[in-house]
């Protein structure tokens, strides 16, 4: 029975799926069946944390895991959710909290919702736009489909964003098909109101006051995204993106170099985002940071909890998204680590031995990074095309390609910085000196 006031709609305990039939694995030898043994004296450790199944986020399938009825490992297909209850917040709408004490890594509860394509999801969002409706709720599944509980949902689609979170998502495998959990990374007392990362992506539109209280909170919704930064500038300790020796100094009227080097600008005043006036939705056009009155769905979460817009994930709808100001000095992100060329270091070593080890440690390094490079060649087509999306979707035999060539890569390099090491903390014992001439015979 839900309290008066909230906002109609269809509670399920399961997925729905519009437009493409349910996929459930029907050859046994595809259905994962963990090697777990039922100890009748201890049946509450059945299918327990050391499962096979369990470690690899895949549910047991009933009829086929060694435990039989005893199986723990069937939590969604169970629906054994932890105790909740749905309570008004102050300025946030609806929330869920605790009715139990929740232990951490515990269960709560699963996001259910319709299952729809992300064109579906795209046409969705411009419905509930125009609608002007106020409470949509849609995450992103994988790179091609999406959850949308704004219809039909569970009771997780009440919980709110916190940028200090006591839950989190895991997706997990069960028959087949992924499904979204909710899960504690903490202990939870009875009572307290249950929160996650809503992961915010920001792709463009208004900016969206975040309302969750922390004592770490980001104040926009996305705001520690890569977009929302370039935007508007958020200055970070030690970002020298925008320092004035970046940008080359020439005279007006010559436009030649000045022959003396100009002096760094600095100033004691830490700089800052631009504040803005508390609001949950900040549509100021007029200071240079604000956004198109329209809201833009551009992302594949969409959550609207006490009147903001929650907008995170991978569909693009609307006007095409601004992109950031950068400058054409602008540095690149690098690890400050230059590459170790090893037939250069072998060159350092006295040893004959050594120097060859060093020699074909790069040369198989070398041709580790060649084929990591073709293999990325080979897949940059698919990564292109889904850009932000998430590469859940790619061909297995394709991902398998490329985890192979990375793990070839970082094993070349492992050995030629271990073989580096290893000699120079250890070198080798320089080899016995040839033995004396045997002494001449005395001339008889």
């Amino acid at each position: 029975m839900l309290p008066e006031g909230v906002a109609p709609f269809t509670h399920i305990t399961r997925n729905e799926r519009s437009g493409r039939k349910q996929q459930i694995k029907k050859k046994d030898e595809d259905i994962a069946v963990c090697e777990c043994k039922l100890d009748p004296g201890k049946t509450e450790l059945a299918c327990g944390e050391r499962c096979l199944n369990v470690l690899t986020n895949t549910e047991c399938t009933p009829g086929y895991c060694p435990c039989g009825t005893y199986c723990n490992n069937q939590r969604f297909q169970k629906c054994e959710y932890a105790k909740t209850k749905l309570f008004k917040t102050e300025g946030r709408g609806w929330g869920l909290l605790a009715d139990e004490n929740i232990k951490a890594g515990q269960f709560i509860i699963e996001y259910c919702g319709e299952v729809i394509s992300s064109e579906e999801a795209k046409a969705r969002s411009q419905t509930y736009e125009a609608q002007g409706l106020r409470d949509a709720y849609i995450i992103s599944l994988n790179g091609s489909y999406f959850i949308d509980a704004t219809r039909k949902g569970s009771l997780g689609r009440f919980i709110n964003h916190s940028c200090q979170p006591n839950c989190e998502t895991r997706k997990w495998t069960v028959s087949g098909e992924t499904r979204v959990g909710i899960f504690a990374k903490q202990d939870i007392c009875v009572g307290t109101e249950l929160a996650y990362d809503y992961n915010f992506e920001w792709y463009g539109g208004v900016n969206v006051r975040c309302l969750c209280g922390a004592p770490n909170c980001s104040i926009f919704l996305g705001a520690k995204s890569q977009g929302f930064q370039e935007h508007n500038h958020v200055w970070e300790d030690g970002d020298d993106r925008y320092t004035v020796d970046e940008f080359p100094l020439y005279d007006s009227a010559e436009d030649e170099a000045p022959s003396e080097k100009v002096n760094k600008i600095t100033t004691e005043e830490p700089l800052s985002v631009v504040t803005v006036r508390r609001s949950e939705v900040n549509n100021n056009n007029n200071n240079g940071f604000g956004y198109k009155h329209k809201t833009n769905f551009s992302g594949g979460n969409i959550k609207r909890g006490g009147g903001g817009m929650v907008v995170s994930g991978d569909f693009n709808n609307g006007p095409a998204k601004r992109a950031g100001k950068r400058s054409p000095n602008r540095k690149q992100k690098a690890s400050g680590r230059k590459p170790v060329n090893g037939k250069r270091v072998a060159q350092l070593f006295a040893s004959k031995k050594v120097q060859d080890q060093l020699i074909k440690c790069e040369e198989i390094r070398s041709e580790a990074s060649v084929m990591l490079d073709s293999v990325y060649d080979e897949i940059r087509p698919a990564i292109e095309e889904r850009e932000r999306e998430s590469l859940d979707s790619l061909p297995t035999n394709v991902a398998e390609k490329w985890i192979e060539a990375s793990c070839s890569k970082l094993n070349a390099d492992f050995n030629l910085y271990f073989t580096v090491v290893k000699n120079v903390v250890c070198p080798p014992p320089p080899p016995p000196p040839p033995p004396p001439p045997p002494p001449s015979d005395p001339q008889t």
